[in-house]
């Protein structure tokens, strides 16, 4: 079973990475979370903010997630130390 954290979406970094406030964990997750977490999206792919479509990638999450409330199923962490994981709004 996958960790759950779950939290406020505090900004939009690109189209498939954002920050979040992390304010409530699951209460069977075997990882500790920070208070602010970096997170990747689970299987998306978007162009970083520089490549070609870039910047719409991320005004386009900005529009579904900025300032929501979302829970994270964690899947794990990359070598950026971002967390990757499902994203669900609540």
């Amino acid at each position: 079973m996958a960790d759950i954290i779950r939290g406020s979406v505090t900004n939009i970094v690109d189209g498939d990475t954002f920050d979040m406030k992390v304010t409530h964990v699951g209460e069977k997750n075997e990882v500790e979370y920070n208070d602010n977490e970096r997170i990747r999206i689970a299987g998306i792919d978007e162009p970083e903010l520089t490549a070609p479509g870039g910047k719409r990638s991320k005004e386009h999450l900005e529009g579904l997630l900025k300032e929501k409330e979302v829970m994270c199923s964690v899947q794990t962490r990359d070598t950026y130390g971002r967390i990757v994981a499902n994203v669900k709004v609540l």
